[in-house]
C-alpha cells in the first residue's frame, strides 16, 4: 500500500514539474548583496530561484532610479509583461529611466545578460511611443 502512495506522489510531482518552470529571482536594489543580480549574475546561492506556473514567464529587467542602476530577475504573468512591469515600476519610481525588459519562457532563461537586445529595444520603442501618445493626449494648462 505504501508503494502505491509513493508511486502516486512521484507521478504527481512529475506532472507538477512539467507544468512549471524555474526562474532566477533577485533584485540588485533590494537584495542584501546588491551586486549578485547585476551582469554577470552571481551563481546560486547568491541569487535565489523560484518555480512558476506555465502561464508565467521569466523576466530580466534593468532600469535606473534614484541615480542607481538596478537589475531585477523574476517570474511574471505572461501577456503584456514588459509594459505591465514598466507601469508598475513608474508608479513607485517616478524618476525611472533607461528601462530595458526581456521575457522568456524557458527554464532559468533569465540568467544571461543582454539577451535578445533587439526585443529590449523594441520594448523601449513601444514604451517611448506610449509616453509620446500620453503627452500628446495630456490637457494643456496655460499659466498666466
Amino acid at each position: 500500500m505504501s508503494q502505491i502512495y509513493f508511486t502516486v506522489l512521484v507521478v504527481v510531482s512529475m506532472v507538477a514539474g512539467a507544468l512549471s518552470k524555474g526562474c532566477y529571482q533577485c533584485n540588485s536594489y533590494s537584495d542584501r548583496d546588491h551586486t549578485a543580480c547585476i551582469d554577470p549574475m552571481s551563481p546560486y546561492p547568491a541569487v535565489n530561484y523560484t518555480t512558476c506556473s506555465d502561464s508565467y514567464v521569466c523576466t530580466r529587467v534593468s532600469y535606473v532610479t534614484q541615480k542607481q542602476f538596478v537589475v531585477s530577475r523574476s517570474c511574471d504573468p505572461s501577456g503584456d509583461t514588459c509594459n505591465n512591469i514598466y507601469r508598475s515600476l513608474i508608479s513607485y519610481y517616478p524618476d525611472l529611466s533607461t528601462f530595458n525588459c526581456y521575457s522568456c519562457s524557458g527554464n532559468y532563461c533569465n540568467d544571461v545578460s543582454g539577451v535578445a537586445y533587439a526585443s529590449e529595444v523594441k520594448t523601449i520603442q513601444l514604451l517611448d511611443a506610449e509616453k509620446a501618445k500620453e503627452q500628446r493626449d495630456a490637457p494643456v494648462v496655460n499659466v498666466v
